[in-house]
């Protein structure tokens, strides 16, 4: 008798997935020919473009001429390219390098690719400014490492100050059970506030409790949840609304200390190859955020292009309403943008306040709904008729199929235009409502990483839904299959804004260090291709912003990434390891690797060191 096989051998995975296991250098190899003969003709077509034009086209001597690369331009009527031309933060041509040289002029910068990879500058559609500075506990996986790290982030402060986190997921505590007990342990007398990953709930100690009077006689607020022991104690877990009960009690940072985080945030951005980020926190357009953006603008001091929201509620006051679309109409410059509306429709899977169908495995909770669907239906009506992008929160199948409805209800209203509005997060949609995205022109706005089979991923966020709602969960491919706009964000700090990590996962459906073998529920997966397009021109697209950034095509904003390896000629496994060489935006190189571009990235580009 023939030893049983292990569970993870090619033979017992599904047939394709199979076939692939045993031949994947001949599969490799042929997509590589494919790629490589693809971009030979499409090139060969844009020389002769080239030639044609050559003779007829007035010559503009070039700020820059970047040649010798090989362009992925996202245009589909030039899908390839050699060399891009720059002039006056534009793109003044865009094919091949012989006949980009007709461009190079006296004081032009030319820069040799040396056969790089360049792609239209990454678009974070979904992104998150903070603003304090916490202790980082993102994969923590224990108490004992949360304490080592609280510790770490406190040294030099004042001993009476807040120790402030974020990052923990249940599966740090013994049992997935966060309790203030794990931090009175640590503090007994001062304040600790820890907010988890996703930033939908915290847990606090018994000192901070005192400060904000929460007793066993508390009330949940409007929208929240205090977690409770048996006899009716707080547990210091704290969900959705009822966090601020405490947060408002953590001091506010400095004018100071915002503008350092925002240079701070826009040169990890840039450097990981983000030209525009989608500020989706909904703040009021006032105050030291919006003065430190407007005033970084205004000295064109900003690394990235900002795409900001303003807060969405039904109840907005008519004076609010018309100040937000002043506000739109006034700032529409290239470097900061307001004109989309965040709301909040419901939480979390893994707090278990997103908004659910049915309930979660083992329970008969079904969620946390933020807003009856008359409210919701009154608030898209109002910003809808003020002309103002609506872009709503909903990670359950009940929220989701909530602010579809309410899109649709403006629709049947007013009629088909083009609204854009959006849906952020959209992780876990009843198969039915997939095909409404397209037909009201929903842009579905989801986050590649947030389909990484990490341990709270498998131990938390999988069990509560079950196996058959976790299979459709964060499933790109299945809007792909519907002809959904998807603009691909990163939530940070919910998650690193690591594009090529989140490529990597989009495309394998595993971790980086390739498990589970396969991929997790691996027939979502998408290719490299439409992961690279929702980061790009489906993010620009999403903000408006199609016509001017998000592809590579003469007259378009020269916003672009050189990487330091071709990720059309990598195993799908090795995505990840792709690094950004150089990251330019309107011109501008915002990020060059080994070198410390300035505060203000204004002047010409530098050159390849």
């Amino acid at each position: 008798m023939s030893s049983p096989k292990s569970p993870r051998e090619p033979d017992d995975l599904p047939p394709f997935v199979a076939f692939a296991s045993r031949h994947s250098a001949v599969i490799f190899f042929v997509l590589m020919l494919a790629v490589a003969s693809f971009e030979g003709v499409a090139l060969f077509a844009a020389k002769r473009r080239d030639a044609r034009s050559a003779a007829a086209a007035p010559v503009q001597a070039a700020d820059a001429v970047y040649r010798n690369a090989r362009v992925w331009t996202g245009d589909s009527a030039q899908p390839a390219a050699e060399a891009l031309v720059l002039r006056d933060g534009r793109l003044l041509f865009v094919g091949s390098s012989d006949s980009a040289a007709r461009y190079v002029g006296p004081n032009t910068v030319v820069l040799d690719l040396e056969g790089r990879r360049v792609v239209p500058g990454f678009i974070d559609a979904h992104w998150h400014l903070s603003t304090t500075s916490s202790a980082d506990l993102n994969g923590a996986g224990s108490v004992t490492e949360i304490a080592s790290r609280l510790a770490a982030w406190a040294v030099g402060r004042s001993r009476d100050a807040w120790i402030v986190g974020r990052g923990w997921t249940a599966t740090d505590f013994p049992d997935r059970q966060p309790h203030r007990r794990h931090l009175d342990a640590l503090y007994a007398d001062r304040p600790v506030l820890l907010t988890d990953r996703d930033g939908h709930q915290v847990v606090v100690n018994s000192a901070a409790l005192r400060l904000a009077n929460i007793t066993r006689a508390s009330k949940d607020p409007d929208g929240g949840r205090i977690v409770r022991d048996a006899d009716g104690s707080p547990t210091g877990v704290l969900q959705e609304s009822a966090a601020s009960l405490v947060r408002r009690l953590v001091p506010p940072p400095t004018p100071a200390d915002i503008a350092r985080r925002i240079d701070e945030l826009s040169r990890d951005a840039a450097a990981l190859g983000i030209t525009m980020v989608q500020e989706m926190s909904g703040r009021a357009p006032r105050g030291q955020v919006f003065d430190a953006l407007r005033e970084a603008a205004a000295a064109d001091s900003l690394r990235l292009r900002w795409y900001v929201s303003v807060p969405f509620s039904p109840d907005v006051a008519d004076s609010v309403l018309r100040r937000y679309v002043t506000l739109a109409d006034s700032l529409r410059g290239p470097w900061l943008r307001f004109w989309v509306a965040k709301g909040m429709l419901d939480g979390t899977v893994d707090a278990r306040t997103a908004a659910m169908l049915s309930p979660y495995v083992g329970t008969t909770d079904r969620g946390l709904p933020f807003m009856t669907d008359a409210a919701l239906r009154r608030g898209v009506q109002r910003y809808d008729s003020a002309g103002l992008q609506v872009a709503l929160h909903a990670i359950g199948d009940r929220a989701i199929r909530q602010a579809l409805d309410a899109f649709e209800a403006v629709q049947r209203t007013k009629g088909v235009r083009d609204t854009r509005h959006r849906i952020e997060h959209v992780e876990v949609p009843d198969p039915q409502d997939v095909p409404r995205f397209r037909t009201l022109g929903v842009v579905a706005s989801t986050q590649a990483l947030f389909a990484t089979p990490d341990v709270t991923t498998l131990q938390n966020y999988a069990p509560l839904l079950g196996p058959e709602r976790a299979a459709r969960s964060n499933h790109f491919k299945q809007f792909d299959d519907a002809g959904v706009v998807q603009a691909f964000g990163s939530d940070h700090p919910v998650f690193p804004m690591h594009v090529m990590r989140g490529i990597h996962v989009a495309v394998n459906r595993t971790t980086v260090e390739g498990t589970p073998r396969g991929g997790w529920y691996p027939d979502g997966r998408i290719t490299l291709d439409a992961a690279l397009r929702h980061f790009t021109r489906d993010a620009a697209y999403a903000a408006f912003l199609d016509a001017q950034v998000g592809t590579l095509r003469a007259g378009m904003l020269a916003d672009f990434v050189v990487l330091d390896r071709d990720p059309f000629a990598l195993p799908t496994d090795s995505l990840f390891t792709v690094q950004v060489e150089r990251t330019v935006v309107g011109g501008r190189t915002s990020y060059l690797r080994g070198a410390n571009v300035g505060a203000s990235p204004a002047g010409r580009p530098m050159r390849p060191r």
